[in-house]
């Protein structure tokens, strides 16, 4: 039943075709510590559903080191840590945001409204001038991200959704546990992706920050690194580019579809 569910809710996702040129709805997703291997159709149908020939790759690379708040800020401004200064993993509220521009002002600039939805605490430090609405959604960031979308205007929304690291660390990287809470995010996207489906233009990003092994991550081990990238949109999306996906080339491609290209 879950995964007819599924099926439908994306069908109409896709059938929301607009003739329209200007992008008017971009929705980010980071699946937090999410690796490739476990995307497969009978684990996450909606999501494996979206990945069409030459618009997703299994083989992206987070940055070194593979944490959090590190490769969020590598996500977000197209900066090694090396660049943006960000080499720790630690955020408090009250102490400095992040100092460069990031794919909230690109968005900005573009005329969108910007929402920034994370799961963690530390990921507020992502939250600059150019965050419209930002809140600490451990349970309801989907909720909040389909209400901001029912509101008018060009809309930007990153969503940041946890608990399969919580799985990975208590059960292991692909365990059953750990797929089990996979399939449960993928049931709970369902809803969101109809709604953005019903809004003119749209573009559609999932990725992740970083994957893991065994009970751990943010090691130097080559699993902790993996990561996927998934684009769906109407108008229909161009190709990927060849190559091997970093996390700091997201912003360059988000950057490129809120300017409707």
């Amino acid at each position: 039943m879950r995964k007819i569910f599924a099926a439908f809710a994306l069908a109409l996702l896709l059938a929301g075709a607009s003739h329209a040129r200007e992008v008017e709805t971009v929705l980010l997703v980071s699946i937090d510590a999410l690796h490739p291997d476990a995307l497969n159709a009978k684990t996450v149908p909606t999501l494996h559903a979206l990945m069409l020939p030459g618009r997703f790759t299994l083989a992206g690379q987070s940055v070194d080191p593979p944490k959090t708040l590190i490769a969020h800020t590598a996500m977000l401004t197209g900066l090694t840590p090396e660049q943006s200064g960000k080499k720790d993993n630690d955020w408090l509220p009250g102490q400095p945001r992040v100092a460069q521009t990031t794919l909230f002002d690109d968005a900005r600039r573009q005329g969108f409204h910007t929402a920034f939805y994370y799961a963690k605490p530390k990921l507020g430090y992502l939250a600059g001038a150019a965050v419209d609405e930002q809140a600490l959604v451990p349970d309801d960031g989907i909720d909040r991200a389909r209400a901001f979308f029912r509101q008018g205007g060009k809309r930007f929304v990153f969503l940041h959704v946890s608990g399969l690291e919580y799985a990975g660390m208590n059960s292991g990287w692909l365990s059953p546990d750990y797929l089990d809470e996979l399939t449960y995010i993928d049931m709970t996207l369902v809803p969101l992706f109809k709604d953005i489906g019903k809004r003119g233009a749209w573009r559609l990003i999932v990725t992740s920050d970083h994957a893991g092994h065994a009970r751990e991550h943010g090691t130097r081990h080559p699993e902790d690194f993996k990561l996927p990238l998934i684009l769906a949109g109407k108008p229909e999306l161009p190709p990927l580019s060849s190559g091997v996906f970093r996390i700091t080339g997201l912003r360059s491609l988000v950057r490129q579809m809120l300017a409707g290209e």
